[in-house]
């Protein structure tokens, strides 16, 4: 038998604990051709689907409020990431949920709703979900996010990620590199945390993928210049991608990739600092939880480390009570979400799982934030559930396992998953005035956006771009500061886009006629964790100028049917976000 796995290799993967994404490959390929690329019969590499096919069932008669789905399948590393993923992106929120997978078995069940609160009825999104995990089901006839007019799911685009050390300007030479080499973007997503940036974009060469293979590999040289820094390591790649390009998931996986490393560095210096207290009081063995205050102080100097404990809010550390925060105030309400927030995590071990439990201020993709992070960081999540209270304060219990090693309890390990939770929760609301533009779909339009607003001492802290080749427009969402990271003045942002050809659109009036009202959700939203429902007429695009613009308020969680404080209806939020007729 040795000689025999010496031979071959050593064992191969069951199916069972494959990785859903390399599963759903083989089934692709099984539709195609006989064997796998290892000579192996893929009929009987698929027998598995055939015996216990994903079962997804749908009830929207049971609950008042909700539609429940229960998902039974084959248990495989990745399957509740992809799941959750699915969801958000067909711009759903979740309000409940209840997670096993124990045994190699997966049972799932999700309370879900449409962003406004009404139970799911769109027929393209129940047969998305109905599909989500067969892929002998799955067709492009479904549109993932619900809209009509994106065609990404038909398009091939060559798709560049890339992350390093931000600084003023790096996103206006970026995407004047792609311009200047007669590439368009087509859609991007720009996350920046603590003096780190990643970016996602996808671009094409009159309509589709860079041909040129030596003109992709010179492109990614290019753009490593741009993002090489003597104060940190950088990240860049770059491949074609034939369908929708899962920006969020991208930025995690970059942003935590760095986070890691930033963390580890750090404990290094605190460890080798702390050597000489430790020798004397433990004999040489320190206590990395016992010692995390030191930690935290004594890299409280490194603004951009990811090991910090501390609130990224104006430097100012957050509790662990309560919610974990509270909501910013004053001035710093107008670039700062008010769904912000410090989350108190506590990890502890218990029964030979870790128990990971989280509470803090409920908002939009806050699931998606937390299973990505523990799924990338190699845990398995065997139960958990998901709750909010009437308060909006969103309580989340997850029994994990490491996926190497014994499983056994390592403090150093717990304070490394600590931190990172804690930084996705807080990265996904950065400080800016936030702004959209709509325009006409147009070369080079974001290369002349991001450049004006560089040489006017504004730098984008985050944006979400994308353009539609079906309606021939295009809608971006951006949140802008000043170079310095203080706030800037409306008027200086204002006429930064005037100067390039800008069109500021009118406001919209309040809703008057009971139009129904949208609450905050758990997993619905975009990259401000806003989701748009339909096209408004208002703001219609224009020829006369490049683009239009306006400024939209930074929009807060409350309990459904509660009016924020600022006495603005629900509808009348949601309206001024219906420029593009899209999820944004």
């Amino acid at each position: 038998m040795n000689s025999m796995l010496r031979s071959t290799g050593g064992p191969r993967a069951s199916q069972s604990t494959m990785n859903l994404n390399e599963w759903q490959e083989k089934e692709k390929n099984a539709l195609n051709c006989a064997v796998d690329e290892e000579g192996i019969l893929l009929d009987n590499l698929t027998l598995e689907l055939r015996v216990h096919p994903p079962e997804v069932h749908i009830d929207n008669i049971g609950d008042d409020k909700h539609t429940i789905v229960t998902i039974d399948s084959a248990n495989r590393p990745g399957s509740l990431v992809f799941v959750v993923q699915h969801l958000t992106e067909l711009g759903l929120r979740v309000h409940s949920a209840r997670i096993s997978s124990d045994g190699g078995w997966f049972h799932d069940m999700f309370a879900i709703s449409e962003a406004e609160g009404s139970k799911v009825k769109s027929q393209s999104k129940l047969m998305s979900i109905k599909q989500m995990l067969n892929i002998y089901m799955q067709t492009e006839d479904v549109v993932a996010d619900g809209d009509t007019t994106d065609d990404a799911a038909k398009v091939e685009t060559t798709v560049f990620e890339v992350s390093g050390v931000d600084r003023p300007g790096l996103m206006a030479d970026a995407m004047q590199l792609i311009t200047q080499n007669g590439c368009d973007v087509r859609s991007a997503a720009v996350w920046t945390y603590r003096k780190r940036v990643a970016i996602v974009f996808s671009v094409t060469e009159r309509g589709r993928a860079i041909p040129d293979a030596a003109k992709t590999e010179r492109l990614e040289e290019m753009m490593g210049d741009i993002m090489r820094s003597e104060t940190g390591s950088m990240h860049v790649k770059a491949h074609n991608r034939r369908g929708t390009v899962h920006h969020d998931r991208r930025l995690h996986q970059l942003m935590l990739q760095d986070d890691v490393e930033d963390f580890r560095k750090a404990r290094q210096m605190e460890r080798y600092q702390n050597s000489g207290r430790s020798s004397l009081e433990d004999g040489g063995q320190g206590n990395p939880l016992r010692d995390s205050l030191a930690y935290a102080a004594a890299i409280a100097s490194r603004q951009n480390s990811i090991c910090s404990v501390h609130s990224d809010r104006d430097g100012r550390s957050g509790g662990n009570g309560g919610n974990g925060g509270s909501t910013p105030s004053g001035s710093e309400a107008s670039y700062r979400s008010p769904k912000y927030d410090h989350p108190s995590i506590d990890i502890s071990y218990c029964s030979n799982y870790w128990t990971v439990n989280i509470k803090c201020r409920d908002r939009a993709k806050l699931l998606l934030d937390t299973v990505c992070t523990l799924n990338d960081l190699n845990f398995d999540i065997y139960h958990a559930t998901i709750d909010a209270d009437a308060e909006g304060i969103a309580h989340q219990e997850y029994f994990v396992r490491p996926r190497a090693g014994d499983g056994e309890f390592d403090d150093e390990e717990a304070l490394l998953v600590k931190a990172m939770l804690n930084a996705a929760i807080e990265r996904r609301f950065p400080k800016g005035i936030k702004v959209q533009i709509r325009s006409m779909d147009r070369f080079g339009c974001m290369a002349l956006l991001t450049r004006r607003l560089f040489q006017a001492g504004l730098t984008v802290t985050r944006a979400k771009v994308r353009t539609y080749a079906t309606s021939n427009s295009s809608g971006h969402t951006l949140y802008i500061m000043n170079s310095d990271g203080e706030p800037p003045a409306h008027d200086a942002i204002e006429k930064a886009l005037l100067d390039c050809g800008g069109l500021l659109a009118p406001p919209l009036a309040a809703a008057t006629d009971g139009t129904p009202r949208s609450g905050a959700g758990s997993v619905s939203g975009s990259a401000g964790g806003e989701n748009s429902a339909s096209r408004s007429n208002s703001t219609p695009l224009v020829d006369t100028h490049p683009f239009s613009f306006k400024f939209l308020q930074r929009e807060g969680s409350h309990r459904m049917g509660q009016s924020p404080s600022d006495g603005l209806g629900d509808y009348e939020r949601i309206a001024t976000l219906n420029l593009y007729g899209t999820s944004l």
